[in-house]
């Protein structure tokens, strides 16, 4: 007998009579044709997968009133839901229903509505405290929901337990950004035969809204947790900054080859000890852990917002985040010579510049657009080095306010800046001894720090702030810059004499556009590494044949940039000129709005704070790194609703 639902005609009651013939008929072990897969699949785990007795008169799972209130209290996802939940209830007449809040193990953490509902509901056990998931309670709309990521209702005798079949259930996951499984859920319950026809909507409406309000309050805390990243003074310490999931947000060059550090994750074990010392009540950890495993030695201090734990930063020594000499086990080098590809003249001219330059210690100028790869060849000439077991300490220059600048090369002593570490601080030219020192945009260095970075080219010693005895270090630098120093140097703005010392070899890193062939070759590297679940694409002709004719202003980390939204969208086996988004114009200078294509607003997003993070906030310099204008940029900023001014952590 076909469903009685599936006609024009049908009534509710003609359909509860159908589904309680077709349940009784599963009861007696007779699959019944004609209902929704989502329900039978549901009976189905409910019988063989969670033993559910459909006889039950009230859930299998409950948890007492003091566990129910730490619940309350643990769930972040309720706090930020608690508003939206009560607009709800007030805006809409709730007569004859209740709406339910579920945490993510199906437990009912809050309940409004009808008040005789609600007394009703309670003699089944649906009430706070109470586990709807489906290995408590069987096929119902919170549990079922839950379980298969997906917004669905439950009618009368679809539920699998005959107690709940009086009842009819409208549920809806919640999930956090970028997460596939739910982390909560939200329900409309009501009798039977006062089903609302627009309770699907609702529940779905009252998801949506707290999903917006979690990604919203995501956003927050990242920042929150950058801003004291960036704040972080302590030189030479390996910092990794994560999220309240144990989510890598940021690290700095120190932690880039840390054991604990897998795939750009915490290794698992680490995870772990940091989800503890984050979940762990307020009065068990309170300030910096410690945290002491096989796995890892770090310092944990969990940074707060508006009172509640929103991440952490880990803090390791530089020597504990030294990868171990020979240690089994260990991946090779992220990078050295062999891994700059391309075949093109100026790049093999550059590469044999920099074999030469690996076999000495003379200080090197790399120079190329921004995007080239200048930092990249730089860690490379490192990484083939005989300091490449020593650390590799970047400095971007331009990104440092001028009258920090100093202080951050050469450190300071005790009691030279109120409110600055009470013990000093040693500068990045101390941090790199016997290692290499890399100055990205050195034409930006002030005066004095050119006069500090040439007594070290000359002597070897620097002299902290606030101090007079010089300290030996045994440094190798390495520069890079976008504008010609010799340029700098006849405008009074860059010393002669540095210049001199400095330039002793020079390396220029091609452009994209002239690098022919290479261009394919770096396109498929770059789809290759982007394509994380290896479905073997690769670019089509005219895929190629556009990407040829575009002009690269960003160059490779514009390409790079390109086709990783390229993969994200592109349908398997080929990525096509489409997927590649790159403008109707291509041939846009870099003042034009194309640059940045028509991408998902979550990956626009988080390349801006990348770039100004990278550029200290500074707008022009923001705008000539992504290649577009400032104009441009401001619009992008008003669009994601980007602040210059990051919030204060509590």
């Amino acid at each position: 007998m076909p469903p009685p639902g599936a006609g024009a005609k049908s009534s509710r009651i003609q359909r509860r009579v159908f589904l309680e013939r077709a349940w009784q008929q599963f009861v007696d072990g007779v699959e019944p044709r004609g209902v929704r897969e989502p329900i039978l699949s549901s009976w189905r785990r409910a019988r063989e997968v969670h033993r559910i007795d459909p006889r039950l008169t009230r859930p299998v799972r409950s948890i007492p009133p003091e566990a129910l209130e730490e619940r309350r209290q643990r769930d972040e996802v309720l706090r930020l839901a608690a508003p939206i939940l009560d607009d709800f209830t007030h805006r809409v007449r709730l007569r004859d229903h209740v709406l339910a809040y579920f945490d993510g193990q199906g437990c009912i953490l809050w309940l409004d509505g009808d008040r005789s509902v609600i007394e009703q509901l309670a003699e089944i056990g649906h009430c706070p405290g109470t586990s709807w998931a489906e290995e408590s309670a069987g096929t119902n709309g919170a549990g079922t929901a839950l379980a298969t990521y997906r917004p669905l209702e439950v009618f009368a005798g679809e539920h699998y337990v005959a107690a709940w079949q009086r009842w009819s259930s409208a549920a809806a996951p919640i999930r956090m950004p970028g997460s596939a499984a739910p982390v909560a859920a939200v329900a409309m319950t009501g009798p039977w035969e006062c089903r609302r026809r627009e309770a699907a909507t609702f529940v779905l409406a009252v998801g949506r809204g707290i999903e917006e309000r979690l990604r919203a309050s995501a956003g927050v805390r990242d920042e929150v947790v950058r801003y004291a990243f960036r704040t972080a003074r302590e030189m030479g310490d390996a910092l990794v900054a994560v999220d309240s999931n144990g989510r890598i947000i940021a690290v700095n060059d120190a932690a880039a080859r840390w054991d604990a550090l897998d795939g750009g994750a915490l290794a698992p074990a680490v995870r772990d000890a940091v989800l503890k010392v984050l979940c762990a009540p307020a009065a068990r950890f309170d300030g910096e852990v410690r945290l002491d495993s096989a796995e890892a030695a770090a310092i944990v201090s969990p940074v707060r917002y508006e009172g509640v734990r929103v991440g952490a930063i880990l803090r390791v020594s530089a020597a504990a985040a030294a990868p171990r000499s020979g240690a089994p086990g260990h991946a090779a080098p992220p990078c050295d010579l062999r891994c700059i590809l391309g075949e093109s003249p100026g790049v093999r001219h550059a590469v044999e510049l920099a074999t030469t330059a690996a076999r000495n210690d003379l200080p090197v100028v790399v120079t190329g657009e921004a995007g080239t790869g200048k930092e990249l060849l730089a860690r490379s000439i490192h990484l083939a080095s005989a300091r490449r077991d020593r650390r590799f300490v970047s400095v971007r220059c331009g990104a440092i306010p001028p009258e920090l600048l100093e202080a951050e090369l050469v450190g300071y002593e005790p009691g030279t800046f109120t409110d600055a570490r009470r013990d000093g601080n040693p500068g990045r030219f101390e941090d790199a001894d016997r290692g290499t020192l890399f100055l990205d945009e050195v034409a930006e260095l002030a005066p004095a720090c050119q006069a500090a970075l040439l007594r070290l080219l000359k002597n070897g010693e620097v002299v902290r702030l606030g101090g007079s005895a010089p300290r030996a270090v045994d440094v190798r630098v390495l520069a890079a810059t976008g504008r010609p120093l010799e340029e700098e140097m006849r405008a009074g703005r860059f010393r002669s004499d540095l210049y001199y010392r400095l330039n002793v070899l020079w390396i220029a890193v091609p452009p994209l556009r002239e690098r022919g062939e290479d261009l394919a070759l770096l396109a498929r590297a770059f789809v290759a590494e982007a394509d994380a679940h290896q479905r073997g694409l690769d670019l089509s002709p005219d895929a190629l044949e556009a990407l040829r004719a575009y002009h690269w202003p960003g160059n490779l980390r514009e390409l790079r940039s390109v086709i990783r939204r390229a993969v994200v969208s592109a349908s398997p086996p080929e990525i096509t000129a489409r997927d590649l988004a790159l403008g109707k114009d291509a041939s846009a200078g870099p003042a034009g709005d194309e640059l940045l294509p028509e991408v998902t607003p979550e990956l626009e997003r988080a390349e801006l704070m990348t770039a100004l993070d990278s550029c200290a906030w500074n707008v022009r310099r923001t705008a000539h790194q992504l290649g577009i204008s400032r104009m441009t940029l401001y619009r992008w900023l008003r669009k994601y609703g980007i602040s210059r001014s990051p919030p204060q952590p509590q």
